[in-house]
């Protein structure tokens, strides 16, 4: 069964929420963005699309666009500003980012604690190597792929 843009909305929405921590409204706001078959929206057609408030809508419009998620945009003669999603700082370009930033920091601490152990518990060490060794393993793998799509994404965006 297909599910209608206002279901999509609220799935996605519901996904950024969750995995991205972005506040309800802001999610929804931003799914509204991806999915428009517009050029932009303009402020009063989020209030339109979403029923809230307007401080509600501005403060989340104002998280999107100090995010770097959303831009907007003028048009001659028109003083209404028209919202769009980022070209530049994409938000998979961003993810994958803050992902990358997780696996090296967790690279780092780990090392840091396998070399602690080995110095100073070397049974420790020798019990906990194996299974440490397939988990760095694990994550230098997926550094070398973040890797490999941060750079695949910014060529993309570069054009």
């Amino acid at each position: 069964m297909e599910k209608t843009k206002e279901e999509i909305i609220e799935t996605l929405g519901l996904h950024l929420e969750k995995e991205h921590n972005l506040p309800p409204l802001a999610a929804r706001i931003y799914a509204i963005l991806i999915l428009t078959d517009e050029d932009g929206i303009t402020f009063e057609d989020c209030l339109e699309k979403r029923g809230a408030s307007k401080s509600s809508t501005s403060t989340s419009l104002n998280l999107l666009l100090n995010m770097g998620l959303v831009t907007y945009f003028t048009k001659p003669g028109d003083r209404r500003r028209y919202f769009t999603t980022a070209k530049k700082k994409n938000f998979f370009l961003s993810k994958l980012q803050e992902n990358l930033s997780r696996m090296e920091t967790e690279k780092s601490i780990i090392t840091l604690v396998l070399g602690y152990h080995k110095k100073n518990s070397p049974k420790k060490y020798e019990e906990g190597q194996v299974r440490t060794k397939v988990y760095l393993d694990y994550v230098s793998d997926n550094e070398k792929i973040l890797k490999k799509s941060i750079k695949k994404l910014e060529s993309i965006i570069d054009e």
